[in-house]
């Protein structure tokens, strides 16, 4: 077996802080490198001394007991330690309960939870897959209790969107009690979007003094600026219409 890169512990002992990646497939067994295991990161817990431990999530899930119990491994060690959850990109399905066992959980505005309800696959007769359907319905009871533990909605409003395998914003996901805190972009980072359009301008209007080979991108953009300084004329002209 390859060593894992996809769950990583980072112990940082001077500050009595340490860092743990989840950053793959949450499984009962780590056979390969982008695995998580539950035994993994019990063993890694049981050897830091950290007061704060900052769990890093980048997940689409997987297995559903081994989410159960690395919820509670984290739970366990907030007796002696502060447990944060950081949302890097997805926390779906599995890790969705993981982030969960957080003291506080984080998410940046940009990022996602998903949940669900847990699914297998299983054959045999009516009264065995009837059978299958009424645990798998036990097991979601358990599970739940994991996200009542922190959410601000009713057991209900919680079932509803487990049924509907639902996607939530940062922003949602603070308003349904599924995180404590987003992290908003910095500046220049929330405004890029915004300003494409006039660095995209700037950038013509700088390049013209220059000599230079004509791109289809610059052919698109002169026709944006076209069009803008047509749309800024066209509403000059309209302030002296009275209609």
């Amino acid at each position: 077996m390859k060593q894992q890169t996809f769950m990583k512990f980072v112990d940082n002992e001077e500050q009595e802080e340490a860092d743990l990646f989840i950053y793959g497939d949450i499984v009962d067994f780590a056979w390969w490198e982008d695995d998580v295991s539950a035994n993994d990161i019990r063993k890694k817990l049981n050897e830091t001394n950290a007061k704060t431990i900052n769990v890093h999530i980048n997940s689409l899930g997987g297995d559903t007991f081994t989410g159960v119990a690395i919820y509670n491994l984290l739970k366990a060690k907030s007796k002696t330690a502060k447990i944060i959850t950081y949302v890097d990109a997805i926390a779906a399905s599995a890790a969705s309960i993981i982030a969960m066992a957080g003291d506080k959980i984080i998410m940046p505005s940009n990022t996602l939870m998903m949940i669900h309800n847990c699914w297998t696959l299983s054959i045999g007769n009516a009264n065995e897959l009837r059978k299958t359907a009424s645990d798998m319905d036990k097991i979601m009871d358990a599970v739940i209790q994991c996200y009542l533990s922190k959410i601000k909605i009713t057991e209900e409003e919680l079932r509803a969107l487990l049924d509907d395998e639902t996607y939530l914003t940062a922003q949602e996901a603070l308003e349904k009690g599924f995180c404590d805190e987003v992290l908003e972009l910095k500046e220049d980072e929330k405004g890029i979007h915004q300003n494409a359009l006039s660095s995209l301008v700037n950038i013509v209007k700088n390049s013209k003094e220059k000599p230079k080979v004509i791109s289809e991108t610059d052919l698109i953009v002169s026709k944006i600026v076209e069009s803008k300084n047509k749309e800024e004329s066209d509403k000059k002209t309209s302030l002296f219409n009275l209609q």
